[in-house]
């Protein structure tokens, strides 16, 4: 699978930034809409929780605390529920080309996730920079955030390509997607702090595949330290893990993938 991604390299980064570029494409503001509308959602957020309903973090003095802390979340998030989206209907979306082209399909899936990863990217550097407007500045601990967002949609992409692969054969899965998804955000702390839940239910927030990554995000975002090695642990297994399980079961069913599309 390696092999066949970096095979396919030029065509799956000109692919992504092709498909962020198009993504508004007859709108008269085209690509700055990839700018325009995760600054609103900050500085929305910024305005809400520091100004209309005013929350504070334990240990950070600012105002802006939870705004902050809700975007070093949710922006991430946003980008990961993308990627699962966006890749479990690549072989759907690209049915036409899978039939014609001999281009590995996990290829295809590959593309959808680097257009979510950039779209990613430019939100959160838009956090960044708003973070520093609000005298929330980063510390060297940040320089690791490039690393989590990969791990965190490299693990997006390995659930996008094992339920593309059965989403070929059932299309019900496109719809329970979006159950799911929000079920799994509402169990991650995101718009809410982890030390707001009962204790008892704590140790089982490790069980919570997505907890590592976002958790890991507020340590370095808000606290301006460094995820423990057991993050880092949880963060890798679960990166390396999913993609290698998405690929066997691709393995399994290709022989009748392209036959079903």
């Amino acid at each position: 699978m390696i092999i066949s991604i970096w095979n396919h390299r030029k065509f799956i980064m000109h692919g992504a930034w092709r498909d962020l570029r198009h993504r508004y494409a007859g709108s008269s503001m085209g690509f700055l809409w990839n700018v325009i509308n995760p600054l609103f959602q900050i500085i929305l957020y910024t305005l809400v929780f520091s100004r209309l309903m005013p929350v504070r973090i334990p240990n950070m003095s600012s105002s802006f605390g939870f705004a902050i802390y809700l975007c070093a979340g949710l922006i991430p998030w946003i980008g990961f529920s993308e990627t699962v989206n966006r890749c479990t209907n690549s072989f759907i979306a690209n049915a036409n080309y899978l039939r014609k082209l001999a281009i590995p399909e996990q290829v295809f899936v590959a593309q959808d996730a680097g257009s979510s990863f950039l779209s990613l990217m430019i939100g959160m550097c838009l956090l960044v920079i708003i973070c520093c407007v609000l005298g929330h500045y980063p510390s060297w601990s940040w320089l690791c955030l490039p690393v989590i967002l990969i791990l965190l949609q490299g693990f997006g992409f390995g659930i996008g390509l094992f339920l593309g692969v059965l989403n070929v054969f059932f299309r019900d899965i496109t719809q329970g997607l979006g159950l799911i998804l929000q079920l799994w955000f509402w169990a991650t702390p995101i718009v809410y702090i982890e030390n707001v839940l009962p204790p008892w239910t704590l140790k089982f927030l490790y069980f919570n595949p997505a907890f590592c990554f976002i958790h890991s995000l507020h340590i370095i975002i808000v606290n301006n330290k460094m995820p423990s090695i057991k993050l880092w642990a949880c963060m890798l297994f679960f990166a390396l893990t999913m993609p290698l399980v998405g690929y066997f079961v691709l393995r399994k069913l290709r022989p009748e993938l392209r036959d079903v599309l």
